[in-house]
């Protein structure tokens, strides 16, 4: 077949529109799930301080009829320091840019800082739950606050049975200092035994965390693991079967009847697994989220989105931690 004789075809027209959806999509992910589990809670200075206690071991308590009585000692609590950690995403479209007309969205600055107010949660969730160490900041250092990994040191195991070079394995007094982790060639892959060794030793020790965070691996690691709930879904007498390839509890001897959740993270690192406990996690905001226009310095508008925030375990021995394992 033939196109007739001067009949105009599509492909000729230099006048052709282009079709382009008015819808944006955007597929990055924007879970926080460690920060949206804390409690939110006012700062009232740059560096919070919050007290942790113990009570005594327990001993043989036995005494004689009548006999005096002596005055057991009475450690004092413990204060714990972080800091306060500014984070801030900015965005700026051009007078040009705001006066055209564009596909997906009607104010190219609202739309950008809608996506600057996500990226900034992201930030705070890495810092929130990585090994970064806190710091005091100067005139010319940003202040940053510890992360939670950094601050757990009373329940740690360690992948390999050993703490290997880990010197300085968490909080240890003041200010945290930087997580050291055993050797690059000590690391093993995670297993149920390290899992079970981990909430034994956090049990021992008095502490009962209830959610599992881990990188995405580690997360599926522990869907192969026995002591996992919900492998199966009640059809309702239905003839169709539900198999799950995934588990949202694992329940184990030293974790409860309810279990601990399990929890894919995408900013906790994959060579650690943290076991939380969501009643001793705050969010504590010296300022909480809010915006302000840039100085206006040409034919151009800008905005700022800031948070000034720290990540507060009010008693670092109810979380444990496995470190040294394989990515």
């Amino acid at each position: 077949m033939a196109v007739p004789t001067n009949v105009v075809v599509a492909n000729s027209r230099a006048n052709k529109a282009e079709q382009v959806s008015r819808a944006i999509a955007n597929i990055s992910p924007t879970e926080t799930p460690v920060i949206s589990m804390a409690k939110t809670v006012n700062a009232r200075a740059r560096t919070y301080e919050f007290l942790i206690d113990t009570l005594a071991a327990a001993a043989d308590n036995f005494h004689i009829d009548g006999d005096d009585d002596s005055v057991n000692a009475s450690p004092s609590v413990v204060r714990q320091s972080q800091r306060m950690q500014i984070l801030k995403k900015s965005a700026g479209v051009s007078g040009s840019t705001r006066a055209i007309e564009l596909y997906g969205t009607s104010d190219e600055l609202a739309y950008n800082m809608a996506k600057k107010s996500k990226e900034l949660k992201l930030d705070l969730e890495k810092a929130a739950v990585g090994p970064q160490a806190s710091s005091a900041g100067s005139t010319t250092a940003a202040s940053k606050m510890g992360g939670l990994e950094s601050y757990i040191a009373t329940n740690i195991t360690y992948a390999n049975g050993t703490q290997a070079n880990a010197t300085t394995p968490g909080w240890s007094g003041g200010d945290t200092g930087t997580v050291v982790d055993p050797i690059s060639g000590d690391q093993v892959a995670f297993t149920e035994t390290i899992l079970k060794t981990a909430i034994e030793a956090a049990w021992t020790n008095g502490a009962e965390p209830s959610v599992l965070v881990a990188s995405g691996a580690n997360r599926a690691r522990v869907s192969a693991f026995s002591g996992v709930a919900d492998l199966y879904r009640d059809t309702k007498g239905q003839n169709t079967a539900s198999i799950l390839a995934s588990a949202s509890v694992y329940i184990s001897d030293f974790s409860g009847q309810a279990g601990m959740r399990i929890v894919a993270d995408r900013h906790v690192r994959a060579n650690s697994v943290l076991l939380l406990d969501p009643e001793y996690v705050q969010l504590a905001f010296l300022r909480n989220y809010q915006t302000y226009d840039l100085a206006v310095t040409g034919d151009s508008r800008s905005k700022t989105i800031l948070a000034e925030c720290g990540i507060i375990p009010t008693n670092e021995s109810a979380h444990a931690k496995i470190v040294g394992l394989t990515t």
